[in-house]
């Protein structure tokens, strides 16, 4: 008997920064079996998440960005997708979010710019599990 096979989960990736958002789309494709989505729109990047919302596993986000803040697209994506993870960055240390609005975002963990693979891939390997990553 066949088992079912399992919708491959779906992270994205919103960041207004271009290089921010290749080089964080690039190391989370290279580690991980998710089907990783850049955008730089986070308008876009929710339209795109409406689409599958069972499979939405993870969004990784910047805070600020034009159309739509980083905390606004975690409140939508808590929403669609309740046991999604959310990694918010932000390069602002003079605008950090306290924890409680954190909390009340849906926010797991905030990442400050500029970050390392290893700080990224420790963030989200945390919320996500070792199961979300291809063998080394």
């Amino acid at each position: 008997m066949n088992s079912p096979t399992l919708p491959t989960p779906r992270w994205f990736v919103v960041d207004d920064e271009s290089p921010i958002l290749n080089l964080t789309e690039q190391v989370l494709r290279k580690f991980s079996v998710a089907d990783v989505r850049g955008c730089a729109d986070p308008c876009e990047a929710l339209d795109d998440m409406r689409t599958a919302p069972d499979e939405l596993e993870l969004l990784v986000t910047d805070l600020n960005m034009p159309g739509m803040n980083g905390l606004e697209l975690a409140r939508h994506v808590r929403a669609l997708a309740p046991r999604a993870k959310v990694v918010l960055i932000t390069g602002s240390a003079l605008t950090l979010p306290d924890k409680r609005t954190l909390a009340a975002h849906g926010v797991d963990f905030l990442l400050p710019k500029p970050f390392g693979v290893r700080e990224l891939m420790s963030a989200v390997r945390g919320l996500c599990g070792a199961d979300s990553f291809r063998a080394n």
